[in-house]
């Protein structure tokens, strides 16, 4: 009697076990973002006194993206020289990931020249980006005369859906 209660013990035990293990999604691993950009803006007038969108496409390269494309959209508020928007980054495979955008400026000293700090958010994604989250800084010189752009992406990190690296 005591072996059929232990055999049925067991095959208890394994199988809360198994429905723990199989319940658990994958487990997600966040890993180092960073890369380089280069782009052009393109200033466009807004409809809030004080503020100005600027619009920025371009291309890079980045860990976990490879080659990509970008365009962001930010709403500039020129009295504090901060910004908030959002940008839209595609993998030449055609897989996106979105992000939501803080961004500062400073003059650099030079003529026409602003340093920028964009602070991006991973909202989500598409193709094997859907569901990731991070967060990255864009640190980039932004030309006042040429209207180009180009930098660094740093301090990132991007945690992909089921652990897919």
């Amino acid at each position: 009697m005591k072996t059929k209660t232990r055999s049925k013990f067991c095959l208890l035990t394994a199988a809360m076990v198994l429905s723990v293990a199989i319940a658990i999604p994958a487990a997600q691993q966040s890993v180092p973002f960073k890369g380089a950009i280069v782009g052009v803006d393109a200033d466009i007038p807004s409809t809030t006194p004080g503020s100005l969108v600027v619009a920025t496409g371009g291309t890079g390269t980045a860990t976990h993206l490879g080659n990509f494309y970008f365009i962001q959209v930010l709403t500039v508020d020129l009295a504090h020289l901060t910004a908030t928007g959002s940008a839209h980054w595609i993998a030449a495979t055609g897989d996106s990931l979105y992000t939501t955008i803080t961004a500062s400026a400073a003059p650099t000293g030079k003529p026409n020249e602003l340093s920028i700090t964009d602070k991006h958010t991973i909202t989500g994604g598409t193709g094997r980006f859907a569901g990731a989250q991070g967060t990255f800084t864009v640190e980039r010189l932004a030309s006042g005369v040429t209207f180009e752009t180009s930098g660094s992406i740093v301090d990132g990190t991007i945690t992909l859906p089921g652990g897919a690296h």
